[in-house]
């Protein structure tokens, strides 16, 4: 009896446990399942989508390409010139020029004066020493005044020497607009330096010039000539240009940015405010349509003025994006983020 009653309770203990191993599976909550979640939109490519509540919240502002023609240009070095030279060769051209004046005003009277004695030795009123006496004087002032015209050739010639024949009439002559602009500090006088054996292009009758080196910041200036001597150092081909702008310290060194060739590139300029840049490349967004932007790569652009010439990859007409590329780009960019993540 008492085994009996022992493996009855033996089995009761079993059936309790399986009872309540079975009550525990049926308690305990299944796995969670993962719920997928909505993925931002990404751009197609290098293309994205922004409605016109976000175009005008993120400041975006196009405007069309314009055409334009590349002028190939190279690069040459000078300095903004001290006009004192040019201004002793003036004081000294004009005090010769009195001088002559007054050489040439005597030398009139004498010669009036030779002939009236003339004509009184004819008539015996007055003595043949007389006549020789007025003579000596009509040729000692005919002497002066020769003296002084080689004085003011002489000066011409040593100047244009130095600074050629436009300087030399602009600053020789009593009244003459240009020498008083550039004296009177209305105009500056640069003078350029060509690398030895090079010249101007033929035809070329205007540079841009800046003192920091920034082609977009450079000043026009007009060719006045060539300079009569090359540099001392470089042995090269030296020119006078006149900027009516400038205005630089004297003695300022400049870059210099010249023609070289005819302007045959056919392109578009395109504003320096619409180029972005990533990874070290420049990119700029062409608006394709109301809502779109597509994201193009510039391989080559270079400074022209104000703009970037591009010859490639853009056409005139074309909607680009002047304010906002910045934003745009973000947002491209943030929205490639999930597709390197999944990689």
């Amino acid at each position: 009896m008492r085994s009996a009653y022992a493996l009855a309770c033996l089995l009761g203990s079993f059936s309790l446990l399986a009872a309540a191993t079975a009550t525990d599976g049926d308690d305990a909550p299944a796995p969670a399942k993962s719920v997928p979640v909505s993925e931002p939109a990404r751009p197609q490519g290098d293309t994205l989508e922004l409605d016109a509540a976000g175009q005008a919240l993120a400041g975006i502002r196009s405007e069309p390409l314009r055409a334009a023609r590349r002028q190939p240009e190279t690069t040459a070095y000078g300095t903004v010139l001290n006009p004192e030279p040019l201004l002793a060769v003036r004081q000294q051209f004009l005090a010769a020029s009195a001088q002559q004046a007054g050489a040439r005003s005597r030398f009139s009277e004498a010669e009036h004066n030779l002939n009236r004695t003339r004509d009184l030795h004819r008539q015996d009123i007055v003595s043949t020493r007389r006549l020789q006496e007025q003579q000596a004087i009509r040729d000692a002032d005919q002497a002066n005044l020769a003296a002084n015209s080689y004085q003011q050739q002489l000066i011409v010639a040593n100047s244009r020497l130095t600074w050629g024949d436009a300087l030399t009439e602009w600053f020789t002559r009593p009244e003459h607009k240009t020498a008083a602009e550039l004296l009177e500090h209305r105009a500056q006088l640069l003078q350029i330096t060509l690398p030895a054996g090079t010249r101007l292009e033929p035809g070329t009758v205007r540079i841009q010039a800046d003192p920091a080196g920034q082609r977009q910041t450079a000043l026009g200036a007009d060719l006045v000539s060539a300079a009569p001597q090359a540099d001392p150092v470089t042995l090269g081909q030296r020119y006078f240009f006149k900027c009516s702008q400038c205005r630089w310290p004297l003695g300022t060194h400049i870059t210099v940015w010249l023609p070289s060739g005819p302007a045959g590139e056919s392109g578009v300029d395109v504003p320096q405010s619409a180029l972005v840049w990533h990874m070290g490349q420049a990119w700029v967004f062409v608006k394709t349509d109301a809502t779109h932007f597509s994201r193009r790569p510039l391989a080559a652009y270079s400074a022209n003025g104000a703009h970037y010439f591009v010859g490639e990859g853009l056409h005139p007409g074309e909607e680009i994006v002047t304010a906002g590329a910045q934003t745009l780009l973000s947002q491209m960019l943030k929205a490639q983020i999930p597709e390197e993540d999944d990689d």
